[in-house]
């Protein structure tokens, strides 16, 4: 070898072994810094895992997920969760698991709502989209075997909706309580991107595919309504905790048995069952008086009196006191 050859055959090395290293390298961080690669974006949610018709609070987090994750992968972020059905559905989060397993035992198991709205498939299906509200509750379904909404966690699913935002919003009012009406959805038009407005309440009034709805006014009013009156007597079908008496709201627990009444000017938000949007469905905010339907909104539409919670419904008082329900056993 002549001393020409040998810088030449040095360089060569050099330029073999800084291959190898290039080449474990992008093996290893899988192309990382290629554009096709480029670091993802993130959606920001919120998960709250909880029991009991969200009374009791285990875990509350906002965070970041990478683009396109499902509820599921969501979850895992934040707890230990063990699954069932080919891994779609949750059976046990941070070691609370369903007791009703195999057709044995009680009742109750983990329900995943998205923005207030019980999903339509399990965990593992949901894709998350920007500024979902994800909640695990679990909860005992002896009395009613779904609850479709959780009124507590008002505005959301007029913001956010399921699976993207509602296609529009409507506060179906009577005549007698048209000023709350207007009230409603002028909160409401501030928060979300659906065109919004009121109508007139009257016996067929009912909302159509893709329509969120707000029934506001005294129960006096609402009951005209045909949807509202019938989803109130048949409340176990609804995921219903309470229905109106006259004007006197009888309370239920968890397990639907009697467990007290509120009298005097009071007021109550609760779904009727089934999804918003679904075509037959709606919030209703009800007063027993006038008196009771203000004492509802101003808690609802007051940023610093409303603190949204995964309840099913809520009772509000003249003077600002709540209860949160399904109530506590009788």
């Amino acid at each position: 070898m002549n001393k020409r050859e040998r810088p030449a055959r040095a360089a060569w090395r050099g330029a073999a072994a800084a291959l190898v290293i290039l080449t474990a390298f992008f093996l290893v961080r899988g192309c990382a810094f290629m554009p096709w690669n480029a670091r993802e974006g993130k959606t920001a949610i919120r998960i709250t895992v909880c029991a009991d018709f969200g009374k009791e609070t285990l875990k509350d987090v906002s965070l970041g997920v990478r683009e396109g994750s499902s509820a599921m992968e969501a979850l895992r972020a934040v707890a230990e969760v063990e699954t069932a059905y080919g891994g779609g559905f949750i059976q046990a989060v941070d070691g609370i698991a369903s007791q009703y397993e195999g057709g044995a035992g009680r009742k109750k198991d983990w329900f995943f709502y998205v923005n207030g709205q019980m999903a339509e498939v399990g965990a593992g299906a949901y894709e998350v989209r920007e500024g979902d509200w994800l909640v695990f509750d679990f909860h005992s379904w002896e009395y009613a075997m779904f609850t479709p909404a959780l009124a507590g966690c008002f505005p959301e699913p007029f913001v956010h909706g399921y699976a993207g935002a509602p296609e529009r919003v409507t506060v179906a009012c009577a005549r007698g309580s048209w000023e709350e009406g207007e009230r409603v959805a002028g909160f409401l038009a501030s928060r979300t991107r659906a065109p919004c407005g009121v109508v007139e309440l009257d016996a067929e009034w009912r909302p159509g595919r893709g329509e969120y709805a707000v029934l506001a006014g005294t129960w006096e009013e609402l009951a005209v309504n045909d949807m509202a009156r019938e989803a109130c007597e048949s409340r176990a079908l609804a995921g219903m905790f309470a229905y109106w008496d006259g004007g006197e709201i009888r309370i239920l627990d968890g397990d639907g048995k009697a467990a007290g009444s509120a009298v005097g000017s009071v007021g109550l938000a609760q779904c009727l069952g089934l999804r918003l949007g679904e075509g037959a469905s709606a919030l209703v905010l009800a007063g027993s008086d006038a008196a009771g339907l203000r004492a509802l909104l101003d808690h609802f539409l007051d940023e610093d009196l409303r603190e949204p919670r995964p309840v099913p419904a809520v009772v509000v008082f003249a003077g600002g006191n709540t209860m949160l329900l399904p109530a506590e056993g009788s």
